[in-house]
């Protein structure tokens, strides 16, 4: 037997778990310096039970929109979201273990940034610990691709914003019950231990009720019934559990609708389907060469490029496992099919938003094994095109996974930065940010959606209004025609053309000409389309401008400025400042 030395006996050797978990702890670690982001802003206000950031509450954090349009019109017309929201608009998400978790964690530690990251990357420790378990389980206890497997899940970028993320903590929650789930299922199945049922059916339960990512784990149970039980009646409990959870989502209002990126594929079944197949496909490419998917919101061109890496990943794993399957074991072809069908499965549920890096958080499990068993088998295969297609999969698996890890965090730091300066560091006092607020464009979503409740949650007084008549990827001009009313051009350009912005309202509902939206201080009028999208509106004040009712403000750089409107019948150009969520 040949005696491991130095790197191979990490990796390979009996302590290989305590490296996977050291590996996915350091690399999560530079997180805790980046502070909070985005949506943790969103729940620390819901926590502290401040009001009119969104139609949810403290134990129901994930209710942005729940399709009520007297919730939601308030937030229309105060903010933070803009005149084109659909009040329709629905976004709940079932997760009360996750707020439970959230708010037994804000009783202890309060708004303790570090120990918050902290509390996820304990979370990260044990996702690791029970991925081990189940690759052992999967192609032996003393398999080198149970071993190289778990390292690689362990250093996957594609975590990093789920483990970095305090706001998206609960893809790691519901993973870690999902998966727990699955290891229940195969000791009643395969051990014969008779707690094995009700203990995946409780577990199955949790992973559900701390967010969907925990359907995916259900996939990896069905593959392995479907490849290696060969016993699918042993699923009814599971499946008997699946169609409660479903009943109650619906029941109890939840999912989403009246969106553009978001389909319910139980409410709107086609236009989930139409749009699965390229999400799937710009996964695939994420997953294995390393074509981040989160190119998906930043511009359109970049979309089929990315649905073309997926086919060309697809084509190139088929090749180079058509020619080494002979060449594995019983056990590594076993553990390929029903792990490799679970992990395509589990991408699914993850198909009604836009595609992101995030989401693989579950299918990577298997997406581990399998570039774990491409390495292992292809690297001294006799073919050369075979050896040399196989060692490709290394850069974006092993020598690129370690620094986009710091890369992430330096972003989120960076962000939290850019936050911090675009809501406190501004040209404007504190007594003119209580008011009314009104921009007439923002550099982006970031600058609509949060700096209301980012100065609230830091003791600020938030502001009355916080209202964003557009941010678009444009410059835009601002004509005074009026005493009372402007009008807000595009130059160049429509609204509603970025995922950001097509987020809010389907276009199944497109805004018609002439579609008047109140907001506080002012009515909003669509004066003109181009191509069916709005390009042109005009601005009505309840008052005259001048009377200091409104602050208006206008973005410089990344700080918020005061504004003073153009004289009557003068114009002014408002370029597009660049910002946190820029799509252009």
């Amino acid at each position: 037997m040949q005696t491991l030395t130095g790197w191979r006996q990490l990796v390979f050797g009996p302590s290989v778990t305590r490296t996977a978990v050291v590996l996915g702890v350091v690399l999560a670690l530079p997180f805790c310096a980046t502070g909070f982001f985005m949506d943790d802003y969103l729940h620390l206000a819901l926590l502290d039970e401040l009001p009119g950031f969104a139609t949810g509450d403290r134990w129901h954090l994930f209710s942005f929109a729940d399709g009520v349009p007297e919730h939601t019109t308030p937030l229309i017309e105060n903010g933070p979201y803009p005149w084109w929201t659909l009040p329709t608009l629905k976004f709940v998400f079932v997760r009360p273990l996750t707020a439970l978790v959230a708010n037994v964690e804000h009783a202890l530690v309060g708004r303790n940034a570090v120990l918050m990251h902290l509390h996820s990357i304990a979370w990260y420790a044990a996702l690791i610990l029970i991925v081990g378990a189940l690759l052992r389980r999967a192609f032996g206890a003393a398999s080198a691709v149970a071993a190289l497997g778990l390292v690689l899940f362990a250093i996957d970028d594609a975590h990093t914003v789920a483990v970095g993320w305090v706001a998206n903590r609960n893809a790691l929650i519901a993973t870690v019950f999902g998966l727990l789930a699955v290891l229940a299922h195969l000791r009643w199945r395969v051990d014969g231990a008779r707690w094995g049922l009700p203990a995946s059916l409780a577990c199955a339960a949790l992973g559900l009720a701390a967010g969907e990512p925990a359907v995916g784990a259900l996939a990896y149970l069905g593959a392995w019934e479907f490849v290696v039980g060969k016993r699918l009646r042993a699923l009814v409990p599971m499946a008997l559990l699946g169609v409660a959870y479903l009943a109650f989502y619906k029941w109890s209002g939840s999912g989403a609708g009246g969106s553009e990126i978001y389909n319910d594929p139980i409410r709107e079944p086609v236009a989930f389907l139409l749009r699965a197949p390229a999400k799937a496909l710009a996964l695939t490419g994420a997953q294995f060469i390393g074509a981040t998917a989160d190119l998906w919101l930043i511009k359109a061109a970049f979309r089929p490029l990315l649905v073309a890496a997926g086919v060309f990943t697809l084509v190139v794993l088929g090749l180079l496992f058509r020619s080494l399957w002979g060449g594995l074991d019983d056990a590594e072809r076993r553990g390929l099919k029903w792990l490799g069908l679970g992990s395509a499965l589990s991408v699914v549920p993850v198909l009604a938003t836009f595609p992101l890096n995030r989401l693989l958080l579950m299918p990577s499990v298997g997406g581990s094994a399998i570039v774990a068993v491409l390495l292992l088998r292809g690297w001294r295969a006799a073919s050369r095109p075979v050896r040399w297609g196989a060692r490709a999969f290394l850069v974006p698996a092993v020598l690129l996974c370690p620094t986009v890890w710091p890369m992430n965090a330096a972003v989120y730091w960076l962000g939290a930065d850019l936050q911090h300066r675009e809501a406190m560091e501004t040209g404007l006092s504190d007594e003119a940010l209580s008011g009314r607020v009104f921009a007439f464009v923002a550099p982006d979503p970031a600058a609509v959606l949060y700096p209301a409740m980012f100065r609230a949650v830091h003791g600020k007084v938030p502001p009355k209004s916080w209202v964003t008549l557009s941010f678009a990827g444009y410059a835009h001009r601002l004509t005074r025609t009026s005493a009372r009313e402007v009008e807000l051009e595009v130059v160049d350009g429509r609204m509603l053309e970025s995922v950001f912005e097509q987020l809010l309202r389907s276009s199944d509902v497109p805004v018609p000409l002439g579609h008047r939206v109140k907001v506080n201080g002012a009515w909003v009028e669509v004066t003109s389309l181009d191509g069916g999208l709005p390009n042109r509106l005009r601005i009505t004040f309840d008052d005259a401008p001048e009377s200091n009712v409104l602050t208006f403000i206008r973005w410089e750089g990344e700080r918020a400025m005061p504004f003073t409107l153009p004289a009557l019948g003068e114009s002014v150009v408002l370029p597009k400042a660049t910002g946190l969520l820029s799509t252009r």
